[in-house]
């Protein structure tokens, strides 16, 4: 079967229209959910209706059989390195080299007959210039069986889903959003019929009330104790000539609403729109991110449990969404089981994968290899360099990679026990910063009672670090105290720092990870990869990141867990990476005096050093008070960047960076351990300014303060949606052991534009909302279902690259992102990754310490994993 209607509502479709071949599959919709079928009525004169355009057949992976012929050659280092010919059909292949998991085969995609629309194609001729669709003379609208004129039209088209049909050949499918302002009011009751160019006839009826796309809610709901809020507004795109359209000319200040309870159709709150963002002011730069006036409908004075939609006038309906005691429990689990399902080295299987399963990756017991190298991940552009970490790895002498059926050269060169760890964003690297992660697990333990009886159904859930099913033990002897039981997001946090506690020298050197000579090549998969895997080697920024993350996991598991024997091992691993980084880093020289600028100045310490710097200065704080270690007391009091102790401290040592370890520093007074009262204060005071100093997170809709985001708009793709500012109040929350009202709201605030109160309407992570992203970037199992979970960062927030504009050509409409509103340039094709991407250690980690600080005053507990 080529369809579902899970498969369709996945996409994000507010399905209204579509070709032919898509009709009936509305048709089967309409009766299930109709706020996804319906016609959408703007004011008193006004019709939206979304059109799908193009549709793909995918065909499943086969097995590649020993008796198939098979035409291949295979190069580990280009996108389309993998395809080939099976059986005669064209397509892309797997990896070989697995000794337990098959060759798998895909055909490539097609698109399905008659499903893509002409009449919303451009081209190069002066006649082409604008569709067919944009004209609003060539589109036939009848109401109640008479003709009526379209007096405006406006589009915008987004991708929906983009997929490869051959080598370097792409195709989306679209979604189209149509608004007709037409000459004569529509009667209540009335019959419409739309037909336009290559559009098939779409009739319906004018509803006492339908679904609006410019009301937009928080579709994971709202806490009975909190702030309420839904805000309404929609930019339209544009006409063919260019001119935007918006909902300025139907909503004011007197348009009213009604919050109705879906259970009995009661009206249990009423009020009118307040203007929170016009859109004349500012967000950044005099831009206006919105596009259109943004209005408010606060319903925050309800104070019970159900099930409530919002009806503005003159719009028509939000989504529904709940309102409970904790509704974003579940958001908190499924961002912490995310990182199960990016496990490198371990099989996703049930009951653990509760609807998902995948092979065992990255194993060297399935044939599968990973070269060492002497490469520093610092010096590449995965790190602090620019210089491109594939140009790099690939003139690495290595032996052959194992591919189809050869064997793998020069056995010393390899590295058996680089397997563990996270998979990072769409792709399999795994890189020592991803150890922050690790960090904030560990922190979360320590902070929030409630999260250490968080149930994730991992394999280690309710077991000690000694048991036989726990693999994140770095060697046999590897057991812990062989008792106490670790909380479940300890033994997640303990497979992310796994790949780094086995490779590990004996001297103390801690690598970069692990890295692939290509980020995604088609057919490709994790457990049986087309690239070569090469391991970082050692080097004092990435072991000054070990030491920062596994000192903090150490104590916390000693001193929170109870498991001293797991602790103190991961503490003295801490310390012994934190002299070989200090031994490495100071035989360099790197504070030695430079000559100073022609005008007199200082001149700026070289990038590296600030770097790692940076790292060094961090780690100090988590291990002296992991270690109550005196030289590590001395570098952080000498060089933080507060009151810093020495005549020459290390520069550029910004305080947003490794805001949490001096919190360690903080903690290890109030444990006993020696520190200085002007450091401890200025650090203090730093804490309490930050959070105050910043307007309302919900104040302009971005459910976010554009004005404070510290690095700036080029940024937005990990702000917006992941709630970062959260981690500031977590970290006041540290420090001071209570959060104010207006903080705490300022966090209930800042998750609903992920959770689908943005422009599109769509949740950023999967398996939250009415109207999940639709195509996020997952290169692993091509054609699957998106991870539970997944977060993307929705909002572009910068120009497309080169290569995204390319393979998503002639699906964006308006076709120049620049006339795009920011916070509307939410493009969910996997080929834009400034969409559609995901970070483990920015917006994931973000989205993870804003759930665990969300839910840390919610009256029940989030719900434990039933079986």
């Amino acid at each position: 079967m080529m369809f579902s209607r899970r498969a369709i509502l996945l996409q994000g479709t507010a399905l209204a229209v579509s070709a032919p071949i898509a009709i009936a599959l509305v048709s089967s919709l309409r009766a299930e959910n109709p706020s996804e079928t319906q016609l959408r009525f703007v004011g008193d004169d006004t019709v939206q209706i979304t059109v799908i355009d193009t549709l793909f057949e995918r065909s499943d992976p086969v097995a590649v059989k020993p008796e198939d012929n098979r035409e291949w050659v295979p190069d580990p280092y280009v996108s389309f390195g993998s395809v080939g010919r099976l059986n005669g059909q064209d397509g892309y292949f797997s990896g070989d080299a697995n000794v337990t998991q098959p060759q798998l085969f895909m055909a490539w995609p097609k698109v399905v007959p008659d499903s893509r629309l002409s009449g919303f194609r451009t081209g190069s001729e002066p006649h082409q210039q604008h569709a067919l669709a944009d004209q609003p003379e060539g589109w036939s609208v009848t109401v109640n069986g008479q003709p009526v004129t379209v007096v405006a039209l406006y589009r915008k088209s987004t991708p929906i889903r983009t997929e490869s049909l051959d080598v370097r050949r792409w195709d989306s499918t679209k979604r189209h959003i149509l608004t007709f302002v037409l000459d004569q009011p529509i009667p209540q009751g009335a019959e419409l019929s739309f037909k336009g160019p290559t559009v098939a006839t779409i009739q319906g009826y004018k509803p006492v009330t339908a679904f609006s796309e410019a009301v937009h809610v928080c579709q994971a709901g709202y806490p009975v104790k909190g702030p309420k809020k839904a805000y309404v507004g929609e930019w339209w795109g544009h006409d063919k000539n260019g001119m935007p359209g918006n909902t300025d000319v139907i909503l004011t200040e007197q348009t009213g609403w009604r919050l109705i309870d879906e259970l009995d159709r009661t009206v249990v709150r009423t009020g009118t729109l307040e203007l929170v963002k016009p859109a004349t002011e500012p967000h950044w730069n005099e831009e206006n991110f919105n596009g259109c006036d943004i209005y408010q409908a606060d319903f925050s004075d309800l104070d019970r449990n159900g099930d409530y939609h919002l009806h503005v006038d003159g719009l028509g309906d939000s989504f529904p969404f709940k309102v409970s005691d904790a509704p974003y429990a579940d958001a908190l689990r499924l961002a912490a089981r995310w990182y199960y399902h990016q496990r490198s080295g371990c099989e996703i299987a049930e009951p653990y994968g509760e609807g998902r399963t995948r092979p065992r990756n990255g194993h060297p017991e399935d044939g599968l290899v990973v070269w060492q190298t002497d490469v520093q991940l610092g010096r590449t552009s995965e790190g602090y360099d620019g210089s491109s970490v594939f140009k790099i790895l690939r003139e690495q002498p290595i032996g052959n990679a194992g591919l189809s059926g050869s064997t793998a050269a020069w056995s010393e060169d390899l590295n058996p026990n680089a397997w563990g760890g996270w998979h990072d964003a769409g792709d399999w690297d795994r890189r020592i910063q991803h150890t922050d992660v690790v960090y904030h697990m560990a922190h979360i333990i320590e902070a929030f009672d409630y999260a250490r009886t968080l149930d994730l159904n991992i394999p280690e859930s309710g077991k000690p670090f000694s048991d036989e099913s726990v693999r994140a033990r770095k060697n046999s002897e590897d057991r812990g105290d062989g008792e106490t039981v670790l909380p479940d997001l300890i033994h997640e946090a303990l497979w992310g720092i796994s790949l780094w506690r086995r490779t590990q020298r004996e001297d103390g050197g801690i690598g970069g990870g692990v890295e692939y000579s290509n980020s995604g090549i088609f057919g490709s998969v994790s457990w049986n990869p087309v690239q070569i895997a090469y391991c970082y080697g050692p080097e004092d920024w990435a072991s000054y990141w070990f030491a920062f993350s596994a000192a903090k996991l150490g104590h916390v598991i000693k001193h929170v867990c109870g498991d001293t024997t797991l602790g103190d091992s991961l503490i003295d691993e801490a310390v012994h990476a934190w002299y070989w980084a200090e031994q490495e880093f100071l035989s360099k020289n790197p504070y030695a005096p430079a000559p100073l600028n022609e005008d007199g100045t200082e001149p700026k310490p070289e990038k590296w050093v600030s770097v790692v710097s940076r790292s060094r200065v961090a780690a100090a704080a988590s291990i002296y008070r992991a270690s109550g270690d005196a030289t590590a007391l001395k570098v952080f009091e000498d060089n933080n960047p507060f009151e810093p102790l020495s005549d020459n401290p290390a520069k550029e040592i910004q305080r947003e960076i490794f805001q949490f370890s001096y919190y360690d520093y903080l903690q290890a007074g109030q444990e006993g351990r020696p520190t200085n009262p002007e450091i401890v204060e200025s650090i203090r005071g730093w804490i309490r300014y930050r959070v105050k100093r910043a307007e309302r997170m919900g104040r302009d809709f971005g459910v976010h303060s554009t004005a404070t985001y510290p690095w700036g708009p080029g940024w937005l793709r990990f702000g917006p949606g992941s709630n970062w500012r959260a981690a500031h109040f977590a970290l006041y929350f540290a420090a001071n052991g209570e959060l104010p009202p207006e903080m705490q709201a300022a966090v209930v605030e800042g998750m609903w534009f992920g959770l689908g109160c943005n422009p599109a309407n769509v949740s950023f992570v999967q398996g939250l909302g009415r109207r999940d992203y639709a195509d996020p970037l997952l290169i692993d199992g091509r054609g699957k279902p998106p991870i539970p979970g997944q977060i993307s960062f929705g909002v572009a927030g910068g120009v497309m690259h080169k290569w995204e504009q390319q393979k998503t050509e002639g699906s964006i409409y308006p076709a120049d992102q620049l006339a795009w509103p920011k916070y509307a340039q939410i493009f969910e094709s996997r080929t834009i990754a400034i969409s559609s991407e995901h970070d483990i250690k920015a917006n994931a980690m973000e989205w993870l310490i804003a759930c665990a600080m969300v839910n840390y005053q919610a009256p029940e507990a989030p719900p434990e994993h039933d079986e």
